[in-house]
């Protein structure tokens, strides 16, 4: 059967305006579904509605805004496995590390089923996803390449913006160590590759290469 590129379907939740992205290829009825946030009965719905099954819960970083729905789509689909980078675990089971109880709504999620670190290839929904991690905003933070994608897709988290960069000034930032990831873990990326991120409308490698006015390349 004809492997088709990846789907992109978009979910912004309220509040902190955070993306949640359900990712899947039109040929198979299962998905991934990358930082489910605080509208999660919107994306349970949308997902329902495009008859999918969740693979794989992938979380670019456990800060509130892109964990807070892991619960509820993990009572829905039980078998989907919840993935985050090895150093950014510990903030899914505890609010102070996720910053909700900094925001009045102390929220956990159940612990992950996968841990992941730099490098590491993931096969989910017929999709080949590589790891790679890009501390600064959030020690943890990793962000995931479909590289056999055309253009190839980078889901980025916090990291990098049409026209920013992630926040280095909540625990475990450090902007000298995001700009460094950016250019070594971004940047070098093909310019055609698409930055899909947690905040705000996608961009490209090429572009934020040449304009972003926080990290050149």
């Amino acid at each position: 059967m004809e492997q088709r590129d990846p789907k992109v379907v978009t979910i912004v939740s309220a509040m902190f305006g955070q993306n949640c992205y359900v990712v899947y290829r039109d040929n198979r009825s299962d998905c991934i579904i990358i930082d489910p946030g605080l509208d999660w009965g919107k994306i349970i719905r949308k997902v329902t509605q495009l008859d999918l099954t969740p693979a794989a819960i992938l979380i670019t970083h456990g800060h509130a805004d892109h964990i807070a729905g892991v619960e509820a789509v993990k009572q829905r689909w039980p078998e989907a496995e919840i993935v985050v980078g090895r150093r950014d675990a510990q903030k899914l089971t505890d609010p102070t590390l996720n910053l909700s109880a900094d925001f009045g709504f102390p929220l956990t999620t159940p612990p992950a089923d996968r841990l992941v670190e730099d490098g590491r290839f993931l096969d989910y929904a017929g999709m080949k996803i590589l790891v790679r991690e890009v501390p600064g905003h959030s020690e943890g933070h990793v962000i995931y390449l479909l590289n056999d994608a055309t253009p190839p897709l980078a889901f980025v988290g916090d990291v990098i913006f049409a026209g920013s960069v992630g926040r280095t000034d909540f625990p475990g930032g450090d902007f000298e160590l995001l700009a460094e990831g950016i250019r070594s873990k971004i940047y070098t990326l093909p310019p055609e590759t698409q930055l899909w991120a947690g905040h705000g409308p996608p961009t490209t490698v090429g572009h934020e290469k040449t304009h972003n006015p926080f990290v050149r390349g």
